[in-house]
C-alpha cells in the first residue's frame, strides 16, 4: 500500500471513508482514507449474503481493496435454517452491508475543527425503565430454562444534531480516543464508531480478535477509579461472561483455523477508556488454506461479545425482543486490502446520523444473576460519549494556593495524573513538578500569597500562571444561592477539573452580579452536588455530611482532607431540605479553605429565572 500525505480532511463526500485510532497505529488525527469509489457494493437482502461475500472474494482478488461495514441483520443469511429473511433495509435505510471497491487507500489527517461550532446532543433511548424489566424478565426465563446461558440485550438512544457532522466526530474521538475510529459517509448517511473492541485482523493467515466483556465505571478519585477497576478484575460474574465469550470465539475459530493453533494468549486483562474500565480476552489461530472471505465471516459473524451462547438461539431471542433492527450497530466496520490484510471492529460505541438525526446503540450481556436496574444503568454509561462533547480543545486544569510553599501539591498532581489517563491526555508530573519549583523562585516568592493555574493540553503542553490572592478572598460568611439548571449525576465529566465547564462559569457570573460568592447545584434527582467552585459540607447535631461523589462531582482536595481527619465527618446524600434545616453550611475548596455560608434558598439562579434580589441584599 503507497501512502500520501498530500490531504487534510475536514469532511467527507459521498463514498468516502476514513479510518483512524487504533485501526491504523497511528496518532490521534492521522489515518487511512479510502475516497472515489469504482464501484459500491451493497447487499439488500440476507437471502444474498453468501452470493455478496463471494463477490467481496473476487473484488480482492482482482487486486482492489475493499472498505465498509456489515450490518448485524447480514448474519441472519449465514444461517437461513435458523431465521427468517430479512428483506427490508435496516435503520435509516442503509443496507444489510456496504463495502466500496478502491484503490489504494490514502494516508491522510484531519484538520482542526472551530470549538465554537461543537453541539451537545440529548439522546433519549427507546425502552422505559418498566419495559426495559420486563424484556430482561423474559431472557431470565428462557437462561433458567437453560435455553440459553447469555444474551446481548440492546436498544437505541435517538438525538437529534444540527452541527456540522466533523464537529460532531471530532468531538467523540476526544472522547473515545483509545478506539477502532471510523468515519463513512454513505449516501448522504453518516456512521461514525468509535469502538475499543476489535472484531479481529488478519494478517497473511493468521487471525487475531480481541472480545470484550465486562464493564465498571472509572471512579471519580484515585482510590475510587481503582477500587472499581479491581473490582472488575475479581468479579465472578465479569469473569464468568467473559469466558463464556472467549470459548464461543475459540468454538468459531475452530471451524476454519487449523488444528491445534487455536490460543488465548490474554484473559481478563483490564483496559480503560475515558468513562468506563472493560476487560478484555484475545483468542488467535492460523486460518486455514481454503478459508475465503465468506468461510470466515460465515463462521464467526456476528461476534459473539454482541450476541451471548449458543450465538444462534440467542440471536434469535434478540431478534424477538428487541424493538428495531441494529443496523450497523454491532456489526462490524473496517477494510480489506489486496494482500489479504484485513481489520474490523466490532460496530459499538457506533452511531449513524441522517439529516440531522442520529441514532446510537447501547446495550449489556445478560447472565442468570443479572440485576435490569444495574443493565439499564450500564447502557446509560455506554451511552456516556454522546453527554459532552466537548471539542479535541479541552484542557485540564488545576488551581493552587501559594503561601510560601505550595498547598497540597501532590493531591493536586495525583488528581491531574488520573484526568490525563483517563481522558487520554499525555502528562508528566515530574516535569509539572520542576516548573511549579522555577516559577516560585522566579515569580511567588516576591508576589506572595497566590493563586496558581496550571493548565494541561491533550499532548502534554502544559502553563503556569497566577495572580497574586488578598485577604478579602477568606473573608467568611459567604452568600450563596441555588441554581436551576440541574446536572447529570451519569455525567463521567463531572469527575475532572476541565475547561468545559460553561454551565458552572455562566450561572457563577450571574449569581455573582446579584451580589453572591458562590451557587449551588443539584442533579437530576434533586440531590445537592457541589457548587460552581466549591464543595458542600453540612453540620448538623455535632457531625459533619457531605454529598457522596455518586451525585456527580469534583472530588475536591479540600473535600477529601476533611474526611479523612474528621472521624465525625461521612458521606451522605443531601437535599435542599438538609441544608435549609442544618446548624450550619459551609463551602470549601484547597484554595480558600472552609467557609461559613449564608443561604438564600428564595434565590435562584439560572436561564429561565433570576429572581430579584432580597432587599437586604441591595
Amino acid at each position: 500500500m503507497k501512502a500520501s500525505h498530500d490531504r487534510i480532511l475536514t469532511s467527507l463526500s459521498p463514498g468516502t471513508l476514513w479510518f483512524g485510532g487504533l485501526f491504523s497505529r497511528s496518532s490521534a488525527s492521522r489515518g487511512l482514507c479510502f475516497e472515489d469509489p469504482l464501484e459500491c457494493l451493497s447487499l439488500t437482502s440476507s437471502e444474498e449474503t453468501d452470493a455478496y461475500f463471494s463477490l467481496l472474494q473476487e473484488r480482492l482478488e482482482e487486486g482492489y481493496a475493499l472498505a465498509g461495514y456489515v450490518g448485524y441483520e447480514a448474519g441472519y443469511g449465514f444461517e437461513p435454517t435458523a431465521f427468517n429473511p430479512v428483506e427490508e433495509l435496516t435503520r435509516n435505510e442503509l443496507p444489510l452491508a456496504w463495502f466500496g471497491v478502491y484503490h489504494a487507500p490514502r494516508e491522510c489527517d484531519f484538520g482542526e475543527i472551530n470549538p465554537s461550532h461543537t453541539s451537545g446532543c440529548a439522546p433519549g433511548f427507546d425502552m422505559t425503565l418498566d419495559a426495559y424489566r420486563t424484556k430482561i424478565e423474559m431472557i431470565l426465563d428462557r437462561i433458567a430454562a437453560g435455553d440459553v446461558y447469555q444474551v446481548n440485550f440492546t436498544g437505541r438512544y435517538s438525538f437529534d444534531f444540527d452541527g456540522p457532522p466533523d464537529t460532531l466526530f471530532h468531538a467523540l474521538s476526544a472522547r473515545q480516543p483509545q478506539s477502532y475510529r471510523a468515519w463513512l459517509n454513505i449516501d448522504g448517511h453518516q456512521i461514525m464508531s468509535f469502538s475499543p473492541e476489535l472484531f479481529f485482523s488478519r494478517k497473511g493467515r493468521c487471525i487475531h480478535t480481541c472480545p470484550m466483556k465486562g464493564t465498571a465505571p472509572r471512579g471519580k478519585s484515585v482510590e475510587e477509579d481503582e477500587e472499581l477497576r479491581e473490582g472488575l478484575r475479581h468479579s465472578e460474574k465479569n469473569r464468568a461472561e467473559n469466558l463464556m465469550i472467549v470459548d464461543l470465539l475459540r468454538n468459531d475459530l475452530g471451524r476454519i483455523c487449523t488444528p491445534g493453533s487455536v490460543t488465548v494468549p490474554e484473559l481478563f486483562t483490564i483496559r480503560s477508556y475515558p468513562t468506563l474500565h472493560q476487560m478484555v480476552s484475545s483468542v488467535d489461530g492460523e486460518l486455514g488454506r481454503e478459508c475465503d472471505l465468506r468461510k470466515l465471516f460465515r463462521a464467526i459473524f456476528p461476534c459473539g461479545s454482541v450476541t451471548g451462547a449458543p450465538k444462534i438461539r440467542a440471536m434469535q431471542l434478540i431478534r424477538q425482543l428487541e424493538q428495531s433492527p441494529r443496523g450497523v450497530y454491532t456489526g462490524a466496520v473496517g477494510f480489506m486490502l489486496p494482500d489479504m490484510t484485513m481489520e474490523f471492529n466490532v460496530a459499538i460505541r457506533t452511531l449513524t446520523l441522517n439529516q440531522g438525526h442520529g441514532t446510537y446503540g447501547a446495550g449489556s450481556g445478560i447472565v442468570w444473576d443479572s440485576d435490569a436496574d444495574d443493565e439499564f444503568g450500564e447502557c446509560g454509561l455506554k451511552a456516556g460519549i454522546l453527554l459532552d462533547h466537548s471539542p479535541e480543545t479541552l484542557s485540564l486544569f488545576e488551581t493552587l494556593l501559594w503561601n510560601g510553599s505550595y498547598l497540597w501539591l501532590e493531591e493536586h498532581l495525583d488528581r491531574l495524573r488520573l484526568s490525563a489517563e483517563t481522558l487520554g491526555f499525555s502528562c508528566s508530573c515530574k516535569a509539572i513538578r520542576s516548573k511549579l519549583d522555577a516559577y516560585a523562585s522566579a515569580r511567588l516568592q516576591r508576589q506572595g500569597t497566590s493563586r496558581v493555574r496550571v493548565v494541561l493540553e491533550r499532548d502534554g503542553r502544559f502553563s503556569v500562571s497566577s495572580e497574586p490572592l488578598g485577604r478579602e478572598a477568606f473573608l467568611s460568611p459567604v452568600k450563596v444561592c441555588f441554581a436551576t439548571p440541574f446536572t447529570d449525576s451519569k455525567d463521567p465529566m463531572l469527575g475532572h477539573k476541565t475547561t468545559a465547564r460553561h454551565l458552572y462559569d455562566r450561572i457563577l457570573r450571574q449569581a455573582a452580579a446579584a451580589g453572591f460568592d458562590e451557587v449551588l447545584f443539584c442533579n437530576e434527582r434533586g440531590e445537592i452536588t457541589e457548587g460552581a467552585i466549591s464543595n458542600v459540607i453540612i453540620m448538623k447535631d455535632g457531625r459533619y455530611y457531605t454529598p457522596p461523589l455518586s451525585c456527580g462531582m469534583l472530588p475536591g482536595i479540600y473535600r477529601s482532607y476533611f474526611l479523612a481527619t474528621r472521624s465525625n465527618a461521612v458521606e451522605k446524600v443531601l437535599y435542599r431540605e438538609d441544608l435549609l434545616s442544618a446548624d450550619a453550611v459551609f463551602v470549601c475548596n484547597s484554595l480558600r479553605a472552609m467557609r461559613r455560608s449564608i443561604l438564600f434558598p428564595s434565590m435562584l439562579i439560572g436561564d429561565e429565572c433570576a429572581a430579584a434580589v432580597d432587599d437586604h441584599m441591595k
